[in-house]
């Protein structure tokens, strides 16, 4: 079910309902028939692989604080991440057509990383499995994410939540603002993406402006997606955390990834890049190095390798094809290439006598866009020989002749407009939000007469301009089948 779909809103406001009606102790238990609701008519292998991977974590999570064994945990996570493993590569390689669950990498990270904090003591096991199947079947981050922890979700969840008005109308602007950055301008810039896939010779003007618009369309997918999650969320009482923080604002790879699907990082640090650097064979690799490369850089070779491996894993992660390793091994050999020689810029930057920001600001901020829309080619594109097509292509025929025609072919002039605009609201919430400044709670907090006019306003526009029809795949975001 999408969560543009209007099974979903009825689904999201019935849940409400009931949830505000219930006595404030088993107010979770309207989340839990809603989340039930939804995974149901997502059909019954999304149910049934759910429910299979919440019973392994309420059972693991009670047999670990018993038994702390690493060779249980070790066969616990092969059990849940296998089946992920299982269901998302055989396809690929054996032509085989398997049903995805719903959300399949989303409750699978979530429960991957109950049973570890479990392990380690972080986490107490939860003894009611429909407390445990709650925490991984919660609706609203089943198509979207984010990946929470226990001690970030669970709690929430399961704490009942008084109605608060500012709640209820600041949910519900994050709401719309997801739609408008989904149906007004991410949709509409999907012609751009397949302009520049139709082949034939093409400007190398045209192949930059599709990638970059590409990348733009990406980031306002997935972060209104977020935003109507994470809006929901709000309405019950429940803060999810951020899962994109206005990433092209970013001056370095590194930082683009902090702000960059915040939760999957966030999971892969501390699931995978910190015990391998914390490891043994991790530390004796860094002692190793420090002998060759002396301790200032021999310490960073360990964290610089296992930063490799975490963005080959997440690059598979978003699809098993060559383009995806190529896309992780991308980022983790420039992300470890950083690693290895931050001593060396240090030194660069003093020596040089480079300020931290001034003039180096947008020279920061245009390597690294140059840096992330390298990959872009990667992402959008279905083998690598288009991708290195198009980036080779780009830096060919820049005549601009016929720029009129090949823009009003790929759309017309109203659509440029209003995609145009929409991207120069985004752009000024984003630029106020980066200055610290709170948009949503200012708003939400701000005079009845102010505040319902710009919220009818956006209403207006999402019912105007949103993309709408026939063809029109309201269950299109980009990420809901990861």
């Amino acid at each position: 079910m999408s969560i543009l779909s209007i099974e979903f809103l009825l689904l999201a406001a019935g849940t409400l309902i009931v949830y505000y009606l219930l006595p404030l102790k088993i107010r979770w238990i309207a989340l839990l028939c809603g989340s039930a609701a939804f995974i149901c008519l997502s059909g019954w292998h999304s149910a049934a692989h759910l429910t299979a991977v919440a019973l392994v974590m309420w059972g693991g999570g009670l047999l670990l604080q018993k038994h702390r064994s690493r060779l249980l945990l070790s066969g616990l996570l092969a059990l849940d991440l296998g089946a992920m493993a299982f269901l998302k590569y055989y396809p690929v390689f054996s032509g085989a057509d398997l049903l995805l669950p719903v959300g399949l990498s989303y409750f699978t990270f979530q429960s991957a990383g109950y049973l570890v904090d479990v392990y380690r003591g972080k986490t107490e096991p939860q003894r009611n499995p429909l407390k445990a199947w709650l925490f991984v079947g919660y609706f609203p981050q089943l198509s979207q994410g984010p990946i929470s922890t226990w001690k970030e979700l669970g709690g929430q969840l399961l704490t009942g939540h008084r109605l608060e008005p500012e709640n209820i109308v600041s949910g519900f602007q994050l709401v719309l603002w997801g739609l408008f950055k989904k149906m007004i301008i991410a949709d509409r810039l999907v012609a751009t993406t397949a302009a520049v896939l139709q082949g034939g010779e093409l400007p190398g003007w045209l192949i930059l402006s599709g990638t970059i618009l590409y990348a733009i369309r990406l980031y306002l997918d997935f972060s209104g997606g977020m935003d109507v999650v994470r809006g929901f969320s709000r309405m019950a009482g429940i803060e999810l955390p951020e899962n994109f923080r206005r990433p092209f604002f970013s001056k370095s790879v590194a930082e683009y990834w902090r702000r960059w699907h915040i939760t999957l990082g966030a999971w892969f640090r501390s699931y995978l890049l910190y015990p391998l650097t914390t490891s043994h064979a991790g530390i004796a690799l860094g002692k190793a190095a420090s002998r060759i490369f002396g301790k200032k850089t021999g310490r960073t070779v360990p964290t610089a390798l296992a930063t490799l491996i975490v963005f080959l894993l997440i690059g598979i992660w978003h699809s098993a094809n060559w383009n995806a390793v190529i896309f992780g091994a991308y980022f983790g050999a420039v992300m470890a290439v950083s690693t290895l020689l931050e001593q060396f810029w240090k030194f660069l930057q003093k020596r040089l006598k480079l300020p931290k920001g001034g003039w180096m600001t947008p020279v920061r901020l245009l390597r690294t866009w140059l840096l992330i829309l390298i990959a872009q080619y990667f992402a959008f594109t279905p083998d690598p020989s288009t991708a290195f097509s198009l980036l080779g292509g780009t830096f060919r025929n820049w005549d601009f002749s016929g720029f009129a025609e090949r823009m009003g072919a790929i759309m017309t002039g109203q659509e440029w407009i209003i995609t145009g605009a929409g991207c120069m609201i985004v752009l000024i919430v984003d630029i106020l939000c980066e200055r610290k400044k709170d948009v949503c709670g200012t708003l939400a907090r701000t005079h009845f007469w102010i505040r319902w006019p710009v919220l009818l306003l956006l209403i207006l526009a999402i019912a105007t301009f949103g993309i709408y029809g026939a063809g029109y795949d309201p269950a299109a975001f980009l990420y809901t089948q990861f």
